[in-house]
C-alpha cells in the first residue's frame, strides 16, 4: 500500500482553512497520480492504491467540510463512489489467486492421493488386481480422496469472480473517464479554493 504523501507547510497556530487546504491539495493530487497507471486493468496494486487515496480524501472531505462554506457533501460522494468501486475491484484481485491456490492445494491431494492408491495396488501380492470388482474397489478408494464437485464449484467461482472483476473495471473507467471530462478536480480545487481551481 502507498503511504500518504507528506504535507509541506502546515502550522498549527494557523486557521483551520489554511492547513485543511495544504492537506486536501496533496491528497487530491495523490488520487490523481495514479489516472495513467489505472489505464491498464493489470495493474492490480495501482488501482488498490488509488482506493487507499481515494479513502484518504474522502475522509477528509468528510472532516474538514466544517471548514468550507460550501457544500462539499457532492464530492464526498463522488470520491465515495470510486473508492466502493475499486474496493470491490480489489475484493476480486485478492480472491481469484486465493481459488486458484486452493485448486492447486486440490490436485496435489488428489495427486497423493492416486499415487498412495497406485503403491498400494502395487505392493499387494499377486501384483495387480485383475477381476472387475478389484478395479471398482479401487476406483471407489480414488474417488474418496478426490474432490471433483468442489473443483467444478470452485473454477466456476473464479470465472464468476473474473468476469465480475472485468465488469467493476469497465464500470470504474467509466466513471473516471466522467469525473475528468465534468472537470471534477477543478470544481473540487475551486470549492476548497485551493490552487487554479480556486
Amino acid at each position: 500500500m502507498a503511504k500518504p504523501r507528506a504535507v509541506e507547510g502546515l502550522d498549527p497556530d494557523r486557521r483551520l482553512r489554511p492547513n485543511a487546504r495544504a492537506i486536501l491539495a496533496v491528497r487530491i493530487d495523490e488520487v490523481y497520480s495514479y489516472d495513467g497507471l489505472v489505464a491498464d486493468p493489470a495493474n492490480v496494486t495501482e488501482l488498490h492504491d488509488m482506493r487507499i487515496a481515494c479513502k484518504r480524501l474522502r475522509y477528509l472531505l468528510e472532516i474538514f467540510g466544517v471548514a468550507f462554506g460550501g457544500d462539499l457533501k457532492p464530492f464526498t460522494e463522488e470520491v465515495a463512489g470510486l473508492q466502493d468501486v475499486l474496493g470491490d475491484i480489489h475484493d476480486c484481485d485478492v480472491q481469484i489467486p486465493m481459488l486458484e491456490e486452493h485448486l492447486a492445494w486440490l490436485s496435489g491431494r488428489e495427486a497423493g492421493a492416486a499415487q498412495r492408491l497406485v503403491a498400494e495396488a502395487a505392493a499387494r501380492p499377486g501384483r495387480r488386481p485383475r477381476s472387475e470388482a478389484a478395479f471398482r474397489e479401487f476406483q471407489a478408494r480414488l474417488e474418496v480422496g478426490r474432490r471433483a464437485d468442489e473443483r467444478i464449484g470452485v473454477h466456476a467461482l473464479i470465472g464468476r469472480r473474473r468476469r465480475e472483476r472485468d465488469e467493476l473495471y469497465v464500470h470504474f473507467m467509466d466513471e473516471w473517464r466522467r469525473l475528468k471530462k465534468e472537470r471534477f478536480r477543478p470544481r473540487l480545487e475551486a470549492a476548497l479554493g485551493i490552487g487554479d481551481g480556486a
